[in-house]
């Protein structure tokens, strides 16, 4: 199992110290810096931990003085465990890409609005998946913010998911949907950045086109049928020789010796490539470097997400891509849950393409 994220590490000890009366009400807890430099984490991160723990009624922040102990077990004042207004959210991943943006936006949301947020992390696992909804129905949250694993494949947990809306829990999906349910669901418009990927490479004299698609979840079908749509409306179309599926299994070390030669072929059929995400089109990048390859020389490449990968420094060129709304889609994703708590009717959200156009791809006749 992988390290649980440093502030829930540290929220974690601030609330086992509280309730075993290591920290005593009214006493001031450590500062910033001392916590930062007992878990090796910055004082931002720190921050996030203390203000989940002021949300819950745990802490309170005296400007100019500190933060201090509000709660003790023994407190017939303090907030009652069933006054604690729980959300939980749950996503593939936390600390790495695009999620740590998606999850402040999130958190930025429902504290503000006094909530506590639960965080469970899926790791883009069905099983896992399982669990942690299960887990979160015992405790009762009000709400659910769920990023759903491998939603291109059939939903085994799809008997979970009926009686989250059986019991009538409002809940939003992020980033994909699976077919067929009836919950709300924020996401980029992953169709619509498909077709706008290969009409941006046709706009630059390109007709043979290559593409790296993952297969177990939604958006990169949405993608890929966006791209044939365009391709179609051009009187061209993918080669089976120059496409590449993957999984998340497929993501690891063992992804370069997988596909690494398919992705050279590409570059031999192909004027340009089509990447599922800006993690995928690092890759890429690296086997073609490996290999003598320059981008776009040698071939263009295009990509989703707008990361925060730095292409300049490590490969030469700038990343054209379709920027994703991060925090934005965050602060949507909570704003929508809070409407569904008061009883109104909401709708999917679609943000639409945003081309980011940088040096990677090159003008052709």
């Amino acid at each position: 199992m992988k390290n649980i994220p440093k502030y829930v590490e540290i929220m974690n000890w601030l609330e086992s110290e509280i309730m075993s009366g290591g920290l005593s009400l009214g006493e001031k807890i450590p500062s910033e810096n001392e916590l930062g430099t007992k878990f090796a984490i910055s004082r931002q991160t720190v921050r996030q931990a203390t203000s989940v723990l002021e949300s819950r009624g745990l802490l309170e922040r005296r400007r100019g003085s500190g933060t201090y102990v509000r709660y003790s077990p023994e407190n017939e004042n303090a907030p009652a465990e069933s006054s604690i207004r729980t959300i939980g959210v749950v996503t593939t991943y936390l600390n790495e890409y695009i999620f740590p943006a998606i999850i402040k936006g999130i958190d930025e949301v429902l504290i503000k609005n006094d909530y506590f947020v639960q965080m469970s992390l899926t790791y883009n696992n069905m099983e896992r998946e399982a669990e942690v909804l299960t887990n979160l129905l015992v405790k009762n949250v009000e709400g659910l913010i769920i990023e759903p694993a491998k939603t291109g494949l059939p939903n085994i947990n799809k008997n979970i998911y009926e009686q989250i809306i059986h019991r009538k829990i409002p809940c939003v999906f992020i980033n994909a949907i699976y077919p067929n349910m009836n919950i709300p669901c924020v996401a980029m418009d992953d169709y619509a950045c498909g077709r706008e990927a290969v009409r941006c490479l046709v706009r630059n004299g390109h007709r043979k086109i290559g593409g790296l698609f993952k297969l177990d979840d939604m958006q990169g079908r949405l993608r890929y049928a966006g791209c044939v749509e365009a391709l179609r409306e051009n009187g061209i179309s993918f080669a089976e020789g120059n496409l590449i599926w993957y999984t998340t299994e497929d993501k690891n070390e063992s992804f370069v010796r997988h596909f690494g030669d398919r992705i050279l072929k590409i570059t031999k059929n192909s004027t340009a490539m089509i990447c599922y995400n800006d993690q995928m089109a690092k890759k890429v990048a690296r086997v073609l470097y490996d290999h003598g390859k320059q981008i776009p020389t040698d071939i263009s490449l295009i990509s989703f997400d707008d990361s925060d990968f730095e292409f300049q420094m490590e490969f030469g060129f700038g990343l054209t891509t379709f920027r994703h709304p991060k925090e934005k889609l965050g602060h949507v994703a909570a704003e929508t849950l809070l409407s569904l708590l008061k009883g109104e009717v909401v709708g999917n959200v679609k943000f639409p393409p945003e081309l980011v156009e940088r040096s990677s791809i090159k003008k052709i006749c």
